[in-house]
This record gives C-alpha cells, sequence and structure tokens, in this order.
C-alpha cells in the first residue's frame, strides 16, 4: 500500500513536470505540421544566393513527450529541384533557469556550416526568435524571425533587425509559407 502511494505521487509529479514544458511551448502548437513555400533567397546570409526562386519545405514537430519543438527545413533551387540551397534544424525548449524557451540552430546554407541560438518571445498569433549565428569561416549574424501566423492555413515570415560582423543589413521581405498537410501530433 505504502509502495503503490509512493508510486502514485511520483507518477503524478513527472506528468506535472512534463506539463511545464509543454505549456511554456504550446506557442508554437499551431505551426505544428508540415509548410511548404516558392520565394526569392535573401543573400545576406554566407553561402546563400541571392535573389535566386527557391522550392522550402519546413516541418514543426513535438519531439520527447512534447517538452521540445523541432523544425527542420530543407530549400531547393525552383530550377534544379536536385539542388539543395540550405537545410536546417532549431530544438525549441523550456530553460528552466529563466523559464524562457531557448533555442538551438544548426544547419548549412550552401556548403557554409553554421550554428546558433536564441530565444523566443510571442505576442498574439506572432512568433519573434531572436537568434546568434556564427558561420564556420566566422560571420557573426545577428537577427529576429518574426513568424505570424496568419490563419489556419498560412504564416507570414520575415528576417528584421539583421546585424552582420557588426554591420547593419536591411530587413528583409516578407515570406508566406502555407500548410501543405494536416496538422501532425
Amino acid at each position: 500500500m505504502i509502495r503503490s502511494f509512493f508510486t502514485t505521487i511520483l507518477l503524478s509529479a513527472s506528468l506535472f513536470s512534463q506539463s511545464e514544458a509543454y505549456d511554456a511551448l504550446k506557442v508554437l502548437e499551431p505551426f505544428i505540421g508540415e509548410w511548404f513555400s516558392k520565394h526569392k533567397s535573401i543573400g545576406a546570409f554566407e553561402g546563400l544566393p541571392n535573389n535566386e526562386e527557391i522550392i522550402s519545405t519546413t516541418k514543426y514537430e513535438w519531439i520527447t513527450d512534447k517538452s521540445a519543438v523541432l523544425e527542420t527545413w530543407r530549400s531547393t533551387s525552383a530550377k534544379n529541384e536536385e539542388k539543395r540551397v540550405n537545410v536546417g534544424s532549431i530544438v525549441y525548449s523550456l530553460d528552466p533557469s529563466t523559464n524562457t524557451i531557448k533555442t538551438k540552430h544548426f544547419g548549412y546554407d550552401g556548403k557554409v556550416y553554421w550554428s546558433g541560438k536564441g530565444w523566443i518571445e510571442s505576442k498574439d498569433s506572432t512568433v519573434y526568435i531572436h537568434v546568434e549565428e556564427l558561420t564556420i569561416n566566422g560571420t557573426k549574424t545577428n537577427y529576429t524571425n518574426v513568424k505570424t501566423l496568419a490563419n489556419d492555413s498560412t504564416i507570414k515570415n520575415q528576417y528584421i533587425n539583421f546585424m552582420q560582423n557588426g554591420k547593419a543589413l536591411k530587413d528583409q521581405p516578407m515570406q508566406t509559407m502555407r500548410r501543405s498537410s494536416n496538422k501532425s501530433e
């Protein structure tokens, strides 16, 4: 009976702690699923072509019992869909020390490897991802990625507040992504 009591308490505590991460990350829940866009590439990131028509697919999914969100993307040239333009991932997780959502980024823009970190803020249906990235060649880029859920099937995405190696760059054009599949868990 005592063993049963302690098992129930431990299980309840475990479920409660798992819900804290989910509760913090549920601002990303409307993004869960697969998204598609066709747009011009932005040459602001080292390794990317400028103003080339590309096709991008992005997927958001819950991982680790809904205690983190994984975003993965791949872009290819619209002229040659076999030619990779970029690929990357972001892991969104709750940082218990600050009670904020932190991010860890990594991927390739062309042949240039980069990694980074960041944090997010959200207001209404808009998520602001503040990012610090560094390429393998030493290029340091800070920016904010603004993602707005326009409706259940459309995300507006824009990169703003660019600083690259201490130099301000212009805000990038708005991109529109459309849901390409049903929401997935």
